[in-house]
């Protein structure tokens, strides 16, 4: 499925997997998140020959020009998992928002496990 909407522009389609590839990299650059843990048996297959699926941790669900977003992730230990979640998803709303016009209606972040 992907991101449609409509603007004095025309109308606008985002893949599902542009929206997930920005996620990921929001995710990567901020201080405290270790990596994303696969969510599917089918993104552990990939991983076995050396392919890094494309949406690796990140489920996107969009209704009535509203993004839903479910990120499962690994913290570093000894950082506060609060603070960690907080700055995610700050970051993220901003920038999901600001890449495709959409409101982001909820983020729910996974914390997985730590990394020492």
């Amino acid at each position: 499925m992907a991101l449609h909407t409509t603007n004095i522009y025309g109308n606008i389609t985002i893949s599902d997997d542009a929206v997930a590839v920005l996620i990921s990299k929001v995710a990567k650059d901020c201080v405290g998140v270790a990596e994303l843990v696969s969510r599917r048996l089918s993104d552990s297959v990939l991983m076995i020959f050396n392919k890094e699926p494309i949406s690796k941790g990140i489920k996107l669900v969009t209704m009535d020009s509203r993004i839903y977003i479910d990120i499962y992730i690994l913290v570093f230990d000894g950082i506060s998992v609060d603070a960690v979640v907080a700055s995610l998803k700050s970051a993220i709303v901003y920038h999901v928002e600001h890449f495709t016009g959409m409101r982001v209606k909820a983020i729910d972040v996974h914390v997985v496990g730590m990394k020492l």
